[in-house]
């Protein structure tokens, strides 16, 4: 499964972190989160 515009991103989380300028914020957020919070953040979105 490919995500962002071009495809380029293969998982959640490889789309979360090739995010810049107006996601930045949300990238570090997300970097910053220990690794149980990001494993159950990107469960929940995997569910949507």
């Amino acid at each position: 499964r490919f995500m962002m515009h071009d495809g380029r991103a293969r998982t959640l989380e490889e789309a979360i972190l090739w995010h810049g300028g107006e996601g930045e914020f949300s990238k570090k957020a997300f970097v910053n989160m220990d690794k149980t919070d990001r494993d159950a953040l990107i469960a929940f979105l995997e569910s949507l």
